[in-house]
């Protein structure tokens, strides 16, 4: 560790959003917090940002009916302990791990930038894309303020999110590969911290295992008028499937913003039961769709809704889930034609379905093998064995999007976005990139159905 844990950090304000009802005094606060100035930021889960209460309500100025209950402060360090559950599965973010946070890191975050993502191309072409280089415990300033002006778009379209408070530059040493780092101050409009994904693969798949979280997803499940035993996997599913259908309307907002490239996982996704309403929280990595030629847009934004279905399927097979739902349950609550229903309210349920259950196709083998191998994935099995037996990320998006692309045609995210891509032309777009796995992609789109 090369910064002293005890160190007030030297910052700059850079920007500062002036439509909240905040107080100075209150400003002031978590800037010292995220200065390391006679605070220490409060770290709720592994990773880089802190959560922090409230001392008062704060609002938007334009709408005081929009509130906001927390503070996430991104960049503002590294909390990197041991803990039970879904940490021993994920990747490491230090070779040094401890209860106590300290302040950001120059280390590189090495597995982000070795990972290759499906992306596509400007002329409209898929592609593999790999993450820009990134510090652990911390954010280049660059980001932190791409999280701000998005947000700050986000709040001016009236899509639920976090709102932008502040972006802060660090001095002194803390650079990362030539760039200042820096950290983004956000409200959130809900106090509790827990993303989605506990419910999806994390505490909800035991209750008990975090009361602090029981009582959340109590709120949650109130909040959505879902009754029923929470260990119940169809309880369980119909809280999924109403989620499910409220991120697939938050990203076609996103969309009509006039962005692209949010990661659709759910753990980028909070339940407010104060606003009883989904919000967006992660928006570092997203960009102005308006810097891109026409053709890229359309297919950059198939490809956040794709890429949210993909993140969602994929951990139902996380070690955590495995044997927590079956197939039967899977195919009646449909959470894959529920995000897609959300995002196209308008088109009929059974041309949903007739495409969620080409990709439910792809996905179940897997689960089966996963779920057949459970006790030895459980058991110490590593990750490069436990991943092998996965779903192939870039072919799942590949037929997502050829499935998904007539629905835009009828959308309104469509209509913003047009695009003269035909069928035949996105088969010819999976066979340049898919090579000898091609006749695999035609098999999983019903080509050789009797």
């Amino acid at each position: 560790m090369n910064i002293n844990a005890h160190q007030k950090l030297d910052y700059r304000i850079t920007h500062q959003f002036d439509g909240l009802t905040i107080s100075d005094g209150e400003f002031q606060r978590l800037l010292d917090i995220a200065s390391w100035n006679g605070h220490v930021p409060t770290f709720t889960r592994r990773g880089r940002g802190s959560w922090e209460s409230l001392n008062e309500p704060i609002a938007l100025k334009d709408d005081p009916t929009v509130t906001f209950h927390a503070a996430k402060l991104k960049g503002v360090g590294l909390w990197n302990p041991i803990l039970p559950g879904d940490a021993e599965y994920s990747n490491k973010l230090h070779d040094d791990a401890g209860n106590d946070p300290v302040p950001p890191l120059t280390d590189l975050l090495e597995y982000l930038v070795t990972y290759p993502h499906f992306g596509i191309s400007n002329e409209g072409e898929y592609k593999y894309a790999y993450s820009s280089p990134s510090p652990i415990g911390g954010i280049v300033h660059e980001r932190a303020h791409r999280e701000f002006w998005s947000a700050e778009r986000l709040v001016r379209h009236g899509v639920p999110t976090i709102a932008p408070l502040a972006v802060i530059e660090y001095g002194g040493n803390l650079t990362f590969q030539g760039q200042p780092m820096g950290a983004v101050l956000t409200l959130s409009p809900g106090s509790a911290s827990y993303r989605i994904s506990e419910i999806l693969f994390g505490a909800g798949m035991v209750r008990g295992s975090d009361p602090v979280f029981d009582a959340h997803y109590d709120g949650i499940r109130e909040a959505l008028g879902v009754e029923g035993d929470p260990d119940d996997e169809r309880v369980r599913l119909t809280v999924i499937c109403k989620l499910a259908r409220e991120a697939g309307k938050l990203l076609h907002d996103f969309s009509l913003a006039e962005l692209y490239r949010y990661s659709g996982d759910w753990g980028n996704f909070v339940y407010s039961v104060e606003s009883k309403r989904l919000f967006l929280i992660d928006l570092d990595s997203v960009q102005d769709i308006n810097n891109l030629p026409p053709t890229a847009k359309a297919m950059q934004s198939w490809r956040d809704l794709a890429s949210a279905i993909y993140r969602m399927v994929g951990k139902i097979g996380y070690p955590t889930a495995l044997g927590k739902y079956t197939i039967d349950n899977l195919m009646e609550f449909d959470p894959i034609a529920a995000k897609i229903a959300g995002y196209f309210p308008d088109v009929p349920e059974a041309e949903i379905r007739a495409i969620s259950r080409r990709l439910w196709g792809y996905f179940i083998p897997h689960l089966a093998l996963l779920n057949k191998h459970r006790d030895d994935i459980l058991g110490g099995w590593d990750g490069d064995r436990r991943k092998s037996y996965k779903m192939d990320h870039d072919l799942f998006y590949i037929l997502a999007l050829t499935l998904l692309r007539p629905l835009f045609e009828r959308s309104a995210v469509g209509r913003k976005y047009p695009s003269d891509i035909t069928d035949d032309e996105m088969w010819g777009k999976a066979e340049r990139f898919l090579g000898n796995r091609f006749q695999y992609f035609a098999w999983l789109m019903g080509r050789y159905d009797l």
